[in-house]
């Protein structure tokens, strides 16, 4: 063990393999001998410490081997996703790459415990429910815009904002994909105490931005209307979209094209001049075909200038492929192997990598690996 696990972490897994198998806290007070469930919320929040000989019995009343309960990266069962993938990526395949992804987030999870001490106890959220009308997730947008001051081009500080004042990472990945190029192009994870946003680094800009815009919105109102585990990135399943993702969708056009920055970036006189709006859309990180569909929504643009725009050429991105995951996480990692708290080889195991390959991810975040080959 690297060292003891937090009793608030196992607590969130007794709670996980409870609702899991539909029991109350009446039941697993039963089980464990205890007077009432206030014993057990007591466990479940991490304010009672869970014995050894209590912990073999959930093992086997909520048949989870121990494991469970003890891996201090393990998520599995506890851990909630929403994927954006394609439609023909196999569900083994995007299950086998959940697992993978969870490793990360529960290595994610304890660094952050270990440096920080606590998880920020605070939530975000942007007071929405299914009931609301797409006006006022647009509104909701347009308020987090001046909220976190993300100026003229949302898309510059978006990152930084969700992880800094949010609390939400972002990390960006290798996802999987098939022969065919279908893949996997963002997903939002939801655990109790934190959210974590993973986006394909080998998108497009423009569709790398609208992605963290939408899974930005499941993360600030999973609480009031959880997403689908799998939801289509195809564009020509649009018409299909369940309301949440129209939400979502409205939500993350707005976010990046609020109505502020479309008065200062686009010139009237200009309104249907289609190179002129694609510039504006290379401005804001977008593709033609957003600003498209945001300008219609708006009423500024007709019919055949929405058309035209849509099928505009993509500029050139501002911006490379992202390094793999963050700068954030993969500063956590380094300090944890070089103050001692984990070793080189566990750190290794739980990425999924071998000591060579993480070497070269220090490297890519130009920092020097603190373990010799």
């Amino acid at each position: 063990m690297l060292e003891r696990l937090s009793q608030r972490l196992i607590g969130y897994r007794v709670k996980a393999a409870r609702e899991a198998i539909g029991w109350t806290q009446d039941q697993i007070a039963a089980v464990l001998g205890l007077n009432d469930r206030q014993s057990v919320s007591d466990i479940e929040n991490g304010k009672r410490v869970l014995r050894p000989d209590e912990l073999v019995l959930l093992t086997d009343a909520l048949d989870r081997d121990i494991e469970f309960f003890l891996d201090p990266f393990s998520v599995a069962g506890e851990a909630q996703f929403s994927w954006r993938a394609s439609p023909e990526l196999p569900e083994d395949s995007l299950d086998g790459f959940e697992l993978r992804v969870g490793q990360w987030i529960g290595l994610l999870r304890w660094l952050r415990e270990s440096e920080q001490g606590r998880i920020n106890p605070l939530k975000h959220s942007l007071r929405l429910t299914m009931q609301s009308s797409f006006e006022e997730a647009i509104s909701r947008a347009e308020d987090l815009v001046e909220t976190l001051q993300l100026g003229k081009i949302p898309a510059e500080r978006l990152i930084e904002s969700a992880e800094q004042v949010l609390d939400i990472p972002v990390l960006f990945v290798d996802t999987i994909e098939t022969p065919q190029g279908e893949s996997v192009s963002g997903a939002t994870c939801h655990l109790q105490d934190l959210g974590v946003i993973l986006i394909n680094r080998n998108e497009a800009e423009a569709r790398r931005f609208y992605d963290l815009a939408h899974e930005l919105f499941h993360a600030l109102t999973w609480d009031a209307m959880k997403p689908d585990h799998r939801e289509s990135n195809s564009l020509e399943e649009r018409g299909r979209t369940r309301r949440i993702e129209q939400l979502a969708n409205n939500f993350a056009a707005a976010l990046l094209m609020p109505i502020n920055s479309l008065e200062q970036l686009i010139d009237k006189r200009r309104i249907t001049d289609v190179d002129h709006l694609a510039d504006v859309a290379a401005q804001l990180r977008v593709a033609p075909a957003a600003l498209a569909w945001r300008l219609f929504n708006m009423k500024w643009i007709d019919e055949g200038t929405r058309e035209a725009l849509r099928h505009e050429r993509q500029r050139a991105p501002v911006a490379g492929t992202p390094k793999r995951f963050s700068a954030g996480f993969v500063g956590l990692l380094h300090r944890a192997i070089d103050r001692g708290r984990l070793s080189a080889r566990k750190a290794a195991k739980a990425m999924g990598m071998n000591l060579p390959q993480l070497s070269d991810l220090f490297t890519e975040h130009s920092i020097t690996a603190p373990f010799e080959l």
